[in-house]
C-alpha cells in the first residue's frame, strides 16, 4: 500500500528557473492528481486494459483491501503544500475564508484524495509550522518571510512539546541570500528549546472539523507543536482517530495521544541503524494499543533523502541474491542499463531498491521489523476504517 502525496511550494516554483506550469500550488496539485491517473492508464493499458493494472488508486478502505488481496498496489492519494486552497497568510492576514475550504476539501474529495497536510513548509492562515534546523532551515525561513512578509516567531519552550530548533549557525547560500530585501537579515531568536508561537488558527480548526466532517485523514506532522497539540484537543474531543504522523515530523511526545485515538505513526526513511533505533524504542507504544505494524515514509525530494549505505555494513552485509520476506521471490542486484547496483554501496539510490533496504535491517533486527513493516497496510486500513465509520 503506497499513499502518495501530491506536493507543491509555490516559493521554489518561483526561484527555480526551468519550469513550463504555473506556480499555484492547487494547479499543480490537480496536475499531478491527473499525472496519477495517467500512469495508472498507462500501467492498465501495458496489463492489457482498464482495470488490468497493478496500480490502483483506490477511494476508500474496502477498495483497498480488495486490491491488495488481487496482488495490487493500493494507491491513496494525498495533499502536502503550504497554501491549500490559497489558504496563506500575509503578515498575519488571512487570504482565504471558510467557504474557500468547504470548496476546497469537497474538490480534493472529488479529485480521489482522502487524506491532508494542514501546514507544510510555511505559516499559512491554518496553523504555525514545525521548523527545520541548520541550513535547510535558514532557507525555508527565507521562504516563510517571501510568502507570508515575515520570519518565524519563536520563542523558549516552556513545556515538554518543542518544535525542531532554529540552529543559529544556519548559513544562507548567496543564490539565497541574494533574495532578501535589502538591508534585512536572519533575525536572532531566544534559547532553545524552540516553540512556534503560531497554532491552529480559527480557519484551521474549521479545516481540521472539515476534514473530520468527510472522513478524510489528517497528517499532524509539519504542524508546530502549539498547532499540532490544539488539533489533537479537537480530534479526542470528537474521538476521532484519523489521524497519522507519517515521517519523524511531529513531536515525540505526541505519539501516545495518536495511538490512543487508533491512529497511525510512521518513520521517515532513515539510514537503516537509524530506522531499526527508532522502530526499536516505539515498539512498548504499539504493544500497549495493540497496533498490528508500522510503516515509513520515504518523504524523498529536493530536501529530503533516501536511505544511504549502512555504515559499517562490511561485517553483515546484503548477500544477493536474497528471498523476499514471504519466499515468494528471489531478488537480486537492479540493473538499469549497464549500471547494476549494490544496496551496500548505493544506499537507495532509487525506489527499486527499498527491498534491498528492509533487508538490510532485517540483518540487524530480524524478522520481526519485517513482520511489522508487513503489518503497515492494516495498521493504515484499520485507522480509515475508524475515521470514516466515525466521520
Amino acid at each position: 500500500m503506497l499513499v502518495n502525496h501530491l506536493v507543491a511550494n509555490r516559493q521554489l516554483c518561483a526561484i527555480y528557473p526551468l519550469k513550463k506550469y504555473s506556480c499555484d500550488e492547487m494547479t499543480s496539485i490537480r496536475l499531478q492528481a491527473q499525472r496519477a491517473r495517467e500512469l495508472q492508464a498507462h500501467i492498465d493499458a501495458e496489463a492489457g486494459g482498464p482495470g488490468k493494472g497493478w496500480f490502483r488508486i483506490v477511494a476508500d478502505p474496502a477498495e483497498a483491501r480488495q486490491v491488495i488481496g488481487a496482488g495490487k498496489l493500493a494507491v491513496v492519494l494525498g495533499v502536502e503544500t503550504s497554501e491549500p486552497f490559497g489558504c496563506r497568510q500575509i503578515l498575519g492576514i488571512p487570504q482565504c475564508t471558510k467557504a474557500q475550504i468547504d470548496r476546497g476539501l469537497d474538490e480534493m474529495r472529488a479529485l480521489g484524495v482522502r487524506t491532508m497536510f494542514v501546514c507544510h513548509k510555511y505559516d499559512n492562515a491554518l496553523c504555525g509550522v514545525r521548523f527545520d534546523s541548520g541550513t535547510q532551515g535558514a532557507i525555508v525561513n527565507v521562504g516563510n518571510l517571501l510568502a507570508t512578509g515575515s520570519f518565524w516567531q519563536a520563542r523558549t519552550c516552556t513545556g515538554p512539546e518543542h518544535d525542531n530548533p532554529i540552529d543559529p549557525a544556519g548559513v544562507l547560500p548567496d543564490q539565497i541570500a541574494r533574495l532578501l530585501p535589502p538591508g534585512v537579515s536572519l533575525p536572532l531568536y531566544p534559547p532553545a528549546p524552540h516553540c512556534n508561537t503560531r497554532g491552529l488558527t480559527a480557519l484551521g480548526e474549521y479545516m481540521v472539523q472539515g476534514l473530520m466532517r468527510r472522513g478524510m485523514l489528517i497528517e499532524l506532522d509539519h504542524m508546530s507543536v502549539k498547532a499540532a497539540g490544539r488539533t489533537l484537543d479537537l480530534l479526542e474531543a470528537a474521538r476521532y482517530p484519523g489521524v497519522i504522523s507519517s515521517h519523524s515530523w511531529a513531536d515525540p511526545n505526541f505519539l501516545p495521544r495518536i495511538y490512543a485515538l487508533g491512529g497511525m505513526v510512521t518513520q521517515y526513511g532513515h539510514d537503516a541503524t537509524e530506522f531499526v533505533a527508532e522502530w526499536r524504542r516505539t515498539a512498548p507504544l504499539r504493544q500497549r494499543y495493540q497496533v498490528p505494524g508500522y510503516g515509513y515514509g520515504l518523504d524523498v525530494n529536493g530536501m529530503g533523502k533516501l536511505p544511504g549505505p549502512r555504515a559499517g555494513n562490511a561485517a553483515n552485509p546484503v548477500t544477493y541474491p536474497f528471498t523476499s520476506y514471504d519466499g515468494s521471490v528471489v531478488l537480486d542486484r537492479p540493473r538499469t542499463g549497464e549500471r547494476v547496483w549494490d544496496v551496500n554501496v548505493d544506499g537507495v539510490a532509487h525506489y527499486g531498491l527499498v527491498p534491498d533496504w528492509i533487508e538490510d535491517m532485517r540483518h540487524l533486527a530480524g524478522q520481526d521489523l519485517v513482520r511489522d513493516l508487513a503489518a503497515g497496510a492494516e495498521s493504515y486500513l484499520r485507522t480509515w476504517e475508524a475515521a470514516i465509520t466515525d466521520g
